[in-house]
């Protein structure tokens, strides 16, 4: 991680401790587009930082710490197609989007068709899942299941459902897009045929990098919180801290972050900004695959080492415990990722 990255965590850390973890949505979401977060990835060329996917990484990191309910993945998500697209206003798609308008994007694997219509136009069905924020927002970027086609679709026209898709996590508010023959805006278009299938595994890439961050973030701040409460609790007259075998659970669960986050770092630095072929893919797939799991795994550990208060509804223990629990929803399903690693392994035996 370079400089600039570190001073711009150690700065978005500062700025999130003066905030409630996992504080509501619309207080935090002005502070992001105001203190210009959303520019890290963007390239210099067009207004931005110039920082690329570990740039918004670093973001999602300092944002998982704190359980941040914004929508800062979809929006960089957005953000980036609109970047790597040839949209003829895209420097003004830029600034719209890093002031205060606010395009959605499924976070889950989606099954979008495009089907032909009168007058050589085509029309937009299907469903987009797990598309967080997406009663506030104005777009969605979308992707045909084939990977042909991605585009802007406005969600306040005929032809779009919105409907809200409850979870245990209420730091997320997910919805599902119901697309019925939305005919398809040109000037919305942001790729096709190949260059779109590029894009779409680009996209996929950054996802599960941003999610493999947030998993990483909220892994490391969970097992603080845990570490601080056996240092405080005490039992047979010393501090629960003390306890060899707590000790060592601690320590294992240190060393299952340490290994997740050297992954996701190590994948960044190799990658750059190049995520678009098969490699990257799968690089992304497994940093997200060790991080997700790994986040889950110290989301329980914490609950039982926190012992009677751990298991209230109340504790912060839960709130951890439930976006470890959907992080590994998100994306492709678990056993997609574990698939795709495994056979990577076995055609290195080959």
């Amino acid at each position: 991680m370079n400089a600039d990255l570190l001073e711009l965590q150690q700065s978005v850390r500062q700025v999130l401790a003066g905030r409630a973890v996992a504080a509501d949505e619309q207080d935090t979401w002005p502070l992001v587009v105001e203190l210009g977060w959303l520019l890290a990835g963007v390239p210099e060329e067009l207004g931005g930082l110039g920082q690329g996917l570990a740039g918004a990484c670093v973001l999602q990191i300092e944002l998982g710490r704190r359980l941040a309910a914004v929508p800062f993945l979809p929006a960089a998500l957005a953000l980036d197609a609109v970047c790597q697209s040839t949209l003829a206003d895209r420097a003004q798609w830029v600034e719209r989007l890093t002031t205060g308008e606010y395009v959605a994007a499924p976070l889950a694997e989606s099954a979008l068709d495009l089907e032909p219509a009168s007058g050589g136009t085509a029309r937009l069905t299907g469903l987009a899942s797990g598309v967080q924020s997406a009663d506030r927002a104005s777009h969605a970027l979308v992707w045909t299941r084939a990977g042909d086609c991605v585009a802007l679709a406005p969600l306040e026209r005929a032809g779009v459902e919105i409907v809200a898709r409850p979870t245990w996590d209420r730091t997320h508010r997910l919805f599902d897009l119901r697309f019925a023959g939305l005919e398809l805006d040109e000037t919305l278009v942001l790729a096709r045929g190949a260059a779109a299938q590029a894009l779409v595994r680009r996209l996929g890439a950054l996802r599960d990098l941003c999610l493999a961050a947030d998993a990483v973030g909220g892994a490391n701040a969970l097992l603080e919180l845990t570490v601080e409460h056996l240092q405080v609790r005490r039992q047979f007259g010393r501090p629960l801290a003390l306890f060899q075998a707590l000790k060592h659970r601690c320590a294992d669960l240190k060393t299952l972050i340490a290994a997740a986050e050297a992954l996701l770092l190590d994948s960044l630095g190799r990658l750059g900004d190049s995520v678009a072929d098969a490699e990257a893919e799968l690089k992304a797939e497994t940093a997200k695959y060790l991080a997700s799991s790994t986040y889950a795994k110290v989301a329980e550990e914490a609950l039982q080492l926190h012992g009677g208060i751990g298991m209230a509804a109340e504790h912060q223990c839960h709130l951890f415990l439930k976006r470890a629990l959907l992080n590994e929803q998100l994306g492709r399903q678990d056993e997609r990722y574990a698939l795709d690693i495994a056979d990577s392994l076995l055609a290195r035996l080959d």
